[in-house]
């Protein structure tokens, strides 16, 4: 996240729950061999390589800084201490008192 924080374009390979973070090929760059990488590095413009850098930039800072992860923490806890069995529920509650 630090790198995609910062706007650097970044080349993964794929991996489960990736698509969870980011959005692939958008926001990151994916690659399966090291043509893929080359043709990454060099077949892209400058100005696409910033385009996906700064998607990426945006979707950390919307839904992954250590706030994000903070209330998501609260609302496990939260679940956990109230026995709510819907953490989805139990978050919102966290986030709807935070703002």
């Amino acid at each position: 996240f630090e790198a995609a924080a910062c706007g650097v374009p970044i080349i993964s390979d794929n991996w489960p729950g990736l698509d969870l973070f980011f959005e692939l090929d958008t926001e990151i760059l994916i690659a399966y061999s090291g043509c893929e990488i080359e043709a990454c590095l060099n077949g892209l413009s400058g100005a696409l390589r910033k385009q996906i850098g700064e998607r990426a930039r945006q979707r950390v800072l919307a839904k992954h800084t250590a706030i994000h992860r903070t209330q998501e923490l609260e609302g496990y806890i939260y679940a956990f201490l109230s026995g709510t069995t819907g953490t989805v529920e139990a978050l919102k509650t966290v986030q709807e008192t935070a703002v």
